[in-house]
């Protein structure tokens, strides 16, 4: 699924942007591009910290000693800042690119999964720490509507074909999080599992259906078990993070997975951008 599914008849006017100032200078520029892309990469890098900083500290790790409200300030403007940049040279950027990104699903998860992170960010993260840690009845139906929205970024990543095994980029990233600050239980059991789970589709894959002669077969087998990934990591941060054994001394169950969930549903948009650039595309 891609936004040519769900606003189709576009194509040509998608065509016609690439003669839109200021496309034509960038495409008669040498370098042009890369430069502006590198620009894209270094604002989502900053944009990067300043979520792992507040989600991490809504988590209870981190820079615990410093108060959500004075980090949620002293973050506010790079984030802005960094979003802004974001903006303006993806725009840019897809102005030359407007018919691939028509068609691409990845795309499509992407500003699904923007839509996400910005709520989470600004509607909820931000929200709470202006109330000095309170998660008031609005940051919880913020967090809802994130929630669903990231679900639906999920789907289309992870169920359309040619841009599914991109979402193994999010998966990982939830795998971390649940080895890094899950408890020692926790990374023993997930960890013996993964490396099972690796092994054997490693054989299964590489030993009895090679890719080369059952290519469909093969990338098939590889969706499903993303799939059974996301569950089975999605299963352990619940458990760990919102279960009746979570460490409410570090912070309040939900507090930790609002922190994790915001950090994932920006890792969901870098995900799907890299995955656009990677050849993700087909319905």
């Amino acid at each position: 699924m891609g936004l040519n599914d769900l606003i189709p008849g576009l194509q040509a006017w998608t065509r016609s942007l690439a003669s839109v100032w200021p496309a034509p200078l960038i495409k008669d520029t040498q370098g042009a591009f890369q430069l502006i892309q590198s620009v894209h990469l270094l604002a989502l890098a900053a944009l990067g910290g300043c979520v792992l900083l507040m989600g991490l500290r809504l988590a209870g790790f981190g820079m615990t000693s410093v108060s959500l409200r004075s980090m949620e300030k002293s973050t506010r403007y790079l984030l802005w800042g960094a979003i802004a940049v974001l903006v303006v040279t993806g725009l840019v950027m897809g102005l030359l690119v407007a018919p691939r990104l028509y068609v691409r699903p990845a795309f499509l998860a992407k500003m699904i999964a923007l839509a996400a992170a910005l709520v989470m960010s600004f509607g909820v993260v931000g929200l709470i720490a202006r109330n000095d840690g309170a998660i008031t009845r609005l940051a919880k139906i913020n967090a809802g509507i994130a929630l669903a929205l990231w679900l639906w970024a999920i789907w289309v990543f992870g169920w359309s074909q040619g841009s599914a095994p991109g979402s193994f980029h999010v998966i990982v990233a939830g795998w971390l999080l649940a080895m890094f600050f899950g408890s020692r239980w926790t990374r023993i059991i997930l960890g013996a599992i993964t490396a099972v789970a690796v092994l054997v589709i490693g054989y299964v894959t590489y030993g009895i259906y090679h890719p080369l002669d059952n290519y469909d077969l093969v990338m098939e087998i590889n969706r499903w078990s993303l799939r059974a990934a996301a569950v089975l990591v999605a299963g352990f941060i619940l458990w760990e993070f919102a279960g009746p054994k979570a460490d409410r001394t570090i912070a309040p169950p939900l507090a930790r997975l609002i922190g994790l969930f915001t950090i994932l549903a920006w890792v969901t948009v870098a995900a799907a951008g890299r995955w656009i650039g990677l050849g993700g595309s087909g319905g």
